[in-house]
């Protein structure tokens, strides 16, 4: 009779403690997903700029390689891109794009980027989202219906300074 009573105490304890770390596990996964949704959000929400509507984004310590201006569909609409390629006094390159309408946000999206949950980066003087996209770092950042983006093959530092350095012209 005690051994069917230890077997029935340990078998409530195994089942409290799988309970515990299922409700641990479950737990996690919604912070994980709420903090990502935040993430989210900070890339879609709106952030003044000093500039005008149809300002450019640009690397004032860097040399002009190319600029490309074209239309592509992204998000259900006929978005304007403008895209500029820089070198740094590094050899670094890296590319500037500025466009409109904001729909343009679904790129990142659709090229499979993933949200950093790392805070602190400013692009042009507006709060940036930090992505990745295997060795490619990207900074973005929305004012309105412009949405203005930075990526280079560099670590977070470099794309960092990059960014707080941009101006919008």
């Amino acid at each position: 009779m005690k051994q069917k009573k230890k077997e029935k105490w340990f078998s409530r304890v195994v089942s409290l403690l799988m309970g515990f770390a299922c409700a641990l596990m479950l737990a996690a996964v919604f912070y994980g997903a709420m903090a990502y949704q935040l993430a989210g959000e900070q890339a879609l929400s709106v952030q003044p700029a000093s500039a005008g509507a149809h300002a450019l984004l640009t690397l004032p310590d860097a040399r002009l390689i190319s600029e490309q201006i074209q239309q592509r569909e992204m998000g259900g609409e006929t978005c304007t891109v403008t895209t500029r390629v820089y070198e740094t006094q590094d050899g670094l390159q890296a590319e500037a794009i500025s466009a409109s309408p904001a729909a343009y946000i679904e790129r990142l999206a659709a090229e499979k980027w993933t949200a950093q949950l790392i805070t602190g980066f400013s692009l042009a003087g507006m709060d940036a989202v930090y992505s990745l996209c295997g060795e490619e770092g990207m900074l973005s950042a929305r004012d309105g219906e412009r949405v203005y983006m930075l990526s280079c093959a560099a670590g977070e530092q470099a794309l960092h300074a990059l960014g707080a350095g941009a101006v919008l012209e």
